[in-house]
């Protein structure tokens, strides 16, 4: 599976003269960015650019969603490892480690209906709640009091270990969850992004002004449903293929009349369900049947909720979501995806000679029967997955994303692609292309900048603030500086806060430079 993906944030494409971020207005010469205006700013000489841009915000809301169900021991412990190693990447952001509120969620939403207590689910599972408790060998947090989540702001933290090996003691979830995995529904119940109030538990986790990141963690694909749903009932039939549902199992997820799958058919190349039933076109002792292209069955058939749902409600937790949110998920791949029939269970009454379908392992040991020959992924530790359609379409709705496998033998690349996405969202904002900046005597940036402050009574203050390099990095001050995040030709302007600024309610700073034009002459500092 790909690593990091998605879209870079704005700051223009540079091209004659020079290019300014969101809302900026350009000197002589210049071309505003989205969002901008263009021309003759006021004042300005030729050779100058000034741009308004809003303070960097360097507030950061993470929630891990790990799937608890019963075969996840393996691919818990591998994140357990390297958070640490996801840690140590936000922290080499120029900016150091955000402002961070951390949460962690289970996969576990429970599965109603008339049989739960046959599968092993509770009715609401863990119901979005934050879980906060020791796992493992970890004998406490180190979390104050009654939290529930991490909050690491402004240098004031409410643990005392390290933030990691916080982290560490409470995710490793356990596998005592629903096998019926309600991913997507869990961390909608959780942000309350449900329309409902989120859990008590988790108030004051979501920062209005803070960008958003949700890592997901799980080896089967999303089967969240609505709260009054018959999907993981009996219904009154039995537990046979003669149930207008098929047998009461994990294959409802995806296949059956209300599956939630969608699917190339390869016999006739049309979008099908996946079947209850082993058609004609199977190969092989036991069928095999390989399907291709599968998606979301948004077509109204499905029980389950559309993936289409979640993506909106996530998206209007922010006014600019695709600037906004990133979605990381360490899941499995979408394909091969095979359905195979197999014998029914000897103990399941009345079922002589039926043949029950199952969905194959996209990854998983060598030699195992139920991983599928098709299979580019083997594993060595315990690792398996099944194919993750619902859950690949949900990470790749969001431009900010990050999409890799849960089989992989370490998440050492993947917790610093998943950083590295979070460092450049968060940058995005902040990304000027200014052109070629004039130096000044000293060799820096020939450039003023100014916050504009607003306290809690509406009292407006500017305030210049000098550069980092000028003043041995004495807050406040501003340093611009590129460090692959921005497009080519664009640098971050970052202001070190001191105390007024962080007190302020609202912000923004203008940055003037003077340009190096072209011309006969070599302009000094150029």
């Amino acid at each position: 599976m790909a690593g990091a993906g998605g879209a870079t944030g704005p700051g223009g494409v540079s091209g004659a003269g020079a290019t300014a971020g969101a809302g900026a207005t350009a000197g002589a010469g210049g071309t505003a960015g989205a969002g901008g205006t263009a021309g003759a700013a006021t004042g300005g000489v030729a050779g100058s650019i000034q741009v308004e841009i809003p303070a960097f915000n360097n507030d950061l809301d993470l929630l891990f969603m790990i799937d608890n169900s019963p075969t996840m021991a393996a691919m818990q412990q591998k994140l357990v490892d390297r958070i640490p190693v996801f840690f140590q990447a936000l922290q080499k952001a120029r900016t150091g480690l955000p402002n961070l509120h951390v949460a962690v969620v289970s996969s576990d939403l429970g599965a109603p209906g008339d049989s739960t207590s046959s599968i092993g689910c509770t009715a609401t599972g863990d119901g979005g709640q934050f879980q906060s408790l020791p796992r493992g060998t970890c004998a406490a947090t180190t979390l104050f009091n009654t939290s529930t989540y991490l909050s690491d702001v402004n240098g004031q933290s409410n643990f005392t270990d390290p933030i990691d090996q916080v982290l560490q003691c409470i995710t490793p979830l356990g596998v005592t969850g629903c096998g019926y995995e309600h991913q997507l529904a869990s961390i909608d119940r959780a942000l309350g992004s449900d329309g409902a109030p989120p859990p008590a538990a988790n108030k004051g986790f979501l920062r209005s002004s803070a960008y958003l990141g949700i890592i997901l963690l799980t080896n089967e694909d999303d089967c969240s449903a609505p709260p009054d749903t018959t999907i993981f009932s009996l219904n009154g039939g039995a537990q046979s293929l003669s149930n207008p549902d098929g047998p009461l199992g994990r294959y409802r997820c995806n296949g059956g009349p209300r599956g939630g799958h969608l699917c190339k058919d390869p016999a006739t190349g049309q979008m099908i369900v996946p079947p209850l039933t082993a058609p004609a076109n199977t190969t092989g002792n036991p069928p095999l049947l390989q399907l291709t292209d599968c998606r979301d069955n948004d077509t109204g058939s499905s029980a389950l909720t559309p993936v289409s749902t979640f993506v909106q409600h996530i998206r209007a937790l922010k006014a600019d979501p695709d600037h906004k949110i990133m979605v990381a998920g360490i899941m499995t791949r979408p394909d091969p995806y095979g359905v195979m029939w197999i014998a029914a269970p000897a103990s399941s009454p009345g079922v002589a000679g039926q043949l029950w379908p199952y969905v194959m392992h996209e990854c998983g040991a060598t030699g195992d029967v139920n991983v599928n020959p098709m299979a580019e992924q083997h594993t060595t530790d315990g690792s398996v997955g099944d194919p993750g359609v619902r859950m690949t379409q949900f990470v790749s709705s969001f431009p900010y994303a990050v999409l890799a496998s849960s089989c992989d033998p370490t998440y050492q690349s993947t917790m610093q692609a998943i950083a590295s996405r979070l460092v450049a969202l968060m940058a995005s904002q902040s990304c000027v292309a200014l052109g070629t900046v004039q130096n000044d005597a000293q060799g820096q940036p020939s450039c003023t900048v100014t916050t504009h402050l607003v306290d809690g009574s509406g009292n407006k203050t500017d305030v210049q603030v000098p550069s980092c390099a000028e003043n041995g990095g004495t807050a406040p001050c501003w340093t611009l500086f590129s460090d692959g995040t921005c497009p080519i030709g664009s640098q971050i302007l970052y202001v070190t806060p001191d105390q007024a600024i962080t007190n302020a309610t609202s912000q923004s700073t203008t940055l003037s430079c003077s340009l190096c034009q072209p011309g006969p002459f070599v302009m000094p500092g150029c």
